[in-house]
């Protein structure tokens, strides 16, 4: 159950973030090294938008930000948080 529920939210973050930023290579694994500030902003703003959580500066580390399934974890802890 868990597994599909993690499926379903990345592929939501997929599909949000390859639209907020459709030249980002979203399947890289190296995410935060391809993204320049406004990018990392966008998909802070996005995320936090659709999402209804508090993401700011802190959160984008190269740690949050190295893959796809890094993020979709950020996400999820942060809801998790709520």
């Amino acid at each position: 159950m868990i597994f599909f529920y993690i499926c379903a939210m990345k592929e939501k973050i997929i599909s949000l973030l390859e639209d907020a930023l459709p030249t980002v290579d979203w399947s890289s694994d190296f995410l935060f090294s391809a993204m320049d500030s406004l990018a990392v902003t966008t998909v802070l703003a996005v995320l936090s938008d659709e999402f209804k959580i508090q993401l700011d500066s802190e959160d984008a580390t190269p740690k949050n930000f190295m893959t796809i399934d890094s993020i979709v974890a950020l996400v999820d802890t942060k809801l998790k948080e709520k």
